[in-house]
């Protein structure tokens, strides 16, 4: 493992890459460029003769040139460091070494400047030694080069430093070449939470908790419901998030209701109670969701919560669970009573399923309501609405607008004063659609 740099330094690392020179390459300095003219002619005895000059020799001089590979821009917390990688290379036509430094332009200035090797090219320096001047690089040749830059502690968060790098001839210093990396200001960590997908335009971006659910699940009693979740860290640094549930948006009251269960896993299954995520990286993070085995039918409100006990960083994300019953529970049939004293066919109170103690004497009336509801995810057809008029009781009419009604299908009853049964053919009803049956019978004076 590569020691790391010096905290809070702005270092520049450099390593020899050999790159060949190509057939166009310029003329290596010191090459000795030599020539000779030579003549023939005819003398005055008409002989063939030939002439050779004297040799000239021109040697080429050096002359200096480097170029630097582009810059990059990225983000940068106060106080924190950037690393930028370049390639300086020796376009000159001899050995030559180059000075490196850094200047800075923008609304900040960078903290310190330095310069450290990366021979292997990798993006992080190789040592803690820093340099200011590369190796003898031949003509062609390349240095790999590195630069970790500290903001300073005020840094505003949105400022910019333009940090020019640049690479000087040591045999001419008039030959210089530079490249300029961007750094903008942001936050160390940066917490937001989606759900299926990361990224600004998935469910639940931004701040939250929303004002509805991003995502619904829908389950069975006793049976759990996943949840993927998406940590993104749009910061600079890595953070670690502790991880929790609640039914309250604001997570003033951290009890689940009664018999729910919320377990948070990682993606390789194991349960987890924080993430770690990178800066600048998102983590996935699944929430099983159990309702008891026993639960209502109905939907509830779930917010999932990511927030780092160290920086504080926080987000939160809306999502909810709908309850509903196993295939063969479907329907549910409840069945209230309120008393009709007079037995005018109006019920004297409100429906209940609680036992009626006052009232019921001999003579007396009593208003029945029965209603059926499919609690299950799909449509439930054929459904009948039975009942029989009880002991002791006959079928009570005071009129046809008070005797056996059906909101939904046909109803039959028994004739006034007999006993029997009472039918709704109601038939299909919707997830979430209800029917009621109602009726009157007269406890036997």
């Amino acid at each position: 493992m590569k020691p790391n740099p010096v905290p809070h330094a702005l270092l520049l690392a450099l390593g020899l890459v050999a790159i060949g020179v190509d057939a166009h390459a310029a003329t290596p300095a010191g090459t000795s460029i030599v020539n000779t003219a030579t003549a023939t002619y005819i003398d005055s005895t008409l002989a063939a003769r030939s002439a050779t000059s004297n040799t000239v020799t021109t040697v080429v001089q050096q002359v200096a040139s480097v170029s630097v590979s582009a810059g990059t821009a990225k983000n940068g917390s106060a106080n924190g460091q950037v690393t930028y990688a370049h390639t300086i290379t020796n376009n000159g036509n001899g050995a030559d070494s180059f000075t490196l430094s850094a200047t800075n332009t923008g609304a900040f200035t960078m903290a310190s400047v330095a310069f450290y090797a990366d021979v292997n090219g990798d993006g992080i320096a190789d040592n803690a030694t820093p340099i200011t001047t590369t190796a003898t690089l031949q003509p062609g040749q390349s240095v790999q080069v590195v630069a970790i830059a500290t903001l300073p502690a005020g840094a505003a968060n949105g400022a910019t430093n333009n940090l020019v790098v640049s690479a000087t001839s040591v045999f001419n210093a008039a030959s210089t070449a530079n490249a300029t990396d961007v750094t903008t200001v942001a936050p160390a960590s940066v917490m937001d939470i989606t759900v299926g997908s990361a990224g600004s335009g998935a469910p639940g971006a931004g701040a939250g908790a929303e004002t509805t659910a991003v995502q619904t699940k829908t389950t069975t009693p006793g049976t759990a419901t996943r949840f993927t979740l998406y940590l993104n860290n749009a910061g600079t640094s890595a953070d670690t998030f502790n991880l929790s549930s609640s039914t309250d948006p604001n997570f003033a009251n951290m009890n689940l209701p009664e018999g729910w269960t919320v377990v948070f896993k990682d993606a390789s299954g194991a349960t987890i109670t924080s993430a770690t995520v990178a800066g600048g990286a998102n983590t996935v993070v699944y929430a099983d969701v159990t309702p008891p085995a026993g639960s209502t039918p109905g939907t509830t409100d779930f917010y999932f919560r990511a927030q780092s006990p160290t920086t504080n960083v926080v987000d939160r994300v809306h999502t909810a669970v709908t309850v509903t019953a196993p295939v063969g529970a479907e329907l549910k049939l409840s069945k209230t009573q309120a008393l009709d004293a007079n037995c005018d066919g109006v019920a004297d109170t409100a429906f209940s399923a609680a036992n009626i103690t006052s009232g019921a004497v001999p003579g007396a009336c009593i208003r029945y309501e029965i209603t059926a509801t499919n609690q299950g995810a799909n449509g439930i057809a054929g459904v009948v609405i039975n009942d029989v008029i009880p002991t002791n009781t006959t079928y009570h009419q005071y009129s046809l607008a008070t005797g056996a009604q059906t909101t939904q299908g046909l109803i039959t009853s028994p004739l006034p004063g007999l006993t029997g049964a009472v039918q709704a053919t109601v038939g299909n009803l919707a997830p979430n659609g209800s029917a009621k049956m109602s009726f009157g019978v007269r406890i036997n004076p």
